[in-house]
């Protein structure tokens, strides 16, 4: 494998994962996969794992890309702006549309797992901050 390729997605990877960094002040986040869909080279994809505690709770934010959500532990509280707040527990999915704010907070007293889906513009971070 080309060295530079490795070190150009190992930085991308990082950067991912800081622009998460304000939003997940309890949580970690595990950069699965991120790649540039062929023949469309503007976007990218990007699957990364959540592990948050019992106490997190996202900013006000946006996602640039389409967001597939898939909770593998615990459950979440998703409030998108126009909409009725929504629970997702253990097992269950679902999908966020772009350029959306919204907030999410855990409901599990254990913390929550869940892993993100998202396609979306290349370079462009996962989530955006949306002060109201």
């Amino acid at each position: 494998m080309n060295s530079h390729r490795t070190a150009m997605g190992t930085a991308s990877a990082l950067v991912a994962a800081l622009a998460l960094t304000p939003l997940l002040a309890a949580g970690e986040t595990t950069q699965i996969l991120q790649s540039t869909l062929k023949g469309q080279e503007e976007m990218e994809a990007n699957i990364v794992r959540f592990d948050v505690g019992e106490d997190w709770v996202t900013d006000r934010h946006i996602h640039p890309g389409h967001v597939f959500v898939y909770v593998t532990e615990g459950s979440i509280k998703v409030d998108v702006e126009g909409e009725d707040p929504r629970s997702i527990s253990a097992g269950e999915a679902f999908y966020e549309t772009p350029d959306r704010p919204m907030v999410a907070r855990t409901l599990s007293s254990d913390g929550t797992s869940f892993i993100v889906f998202q396609m979306g513009p290349k370079g462009e971070p996962i989530m955006v901050s949306q002060p109201e």
